[in-house]
């Protein structure tokens, strides 16, 4: 009976951690890239796996709290694919697709990998891996502030 009670212990903590590390999960890359345009913000999408303990460390002290910042809701557009499952979702061009060939698509094979994209889903900028846990934050952040001036540049471009 108390390996029950273990186990439901495991399993509420597990489900708990999950939760508490939700990102938006990427749906729907062509409604995202209307928003790309209309609030001129890049999406900075990160990809990651199951047990990878790289990508929860990001996901906790990097992604999570830039995502519950009002001063990034403002800069930044954040979603999350999940490599290692096979959710349905619609990429840049509205065709369908799941979020493993997504990464697939994109050359993703090293974990965790962060995109910034525009509306088209042209890369902004790319850091894979995590080089430094301590300097992440501010590089993300340097990349984010480069993002949105590269993006501002396309949207404005006259022809």
């Amino acid at each position: 009976m108390s390996r029950f009670y273990l186990l439901l212990l495991v399993l509420v903590s597990s489900f708990t951690m999950s939760q508490d590390l939700a990102l938006p999960q990427a749906k729907n890359f062509l409604e995202d890239a209307q928003l790309v345009r209309k609030n001129k913000t890049p999406i900075l999408i990160m990809f990651s796996i199951p047990n990878c303990s790289y990508c929860q460390e990001l996901k906790q002290k990097v992604i999570v709290p830039i995502n519950e910042l009002d001063e990034y809701k403002n800069k930044v557009i954040i979603r999350h694919v999940n490599v290692g499952t096979l959710k349905d979702m619609k990429d840049f061009h509205n065709n369908d697709t799941n979020h493993a060939r997504f990464a697939f698509q994109n050359g993703v094979s090293f974990y965790p990998t962060v995109f910034l994209v525009d509306n088209y889903g042209a890369n902004l900028g790319k850091i894979v891996g995590v080089p430094s846990m301590d300097y992440y934050w501010t590089e993300l952040d340097k990349m984010i502030d480069k993002s949105i001036t590269k993006l501002k540049q396309q949207l404005e471009a006259k022809l």
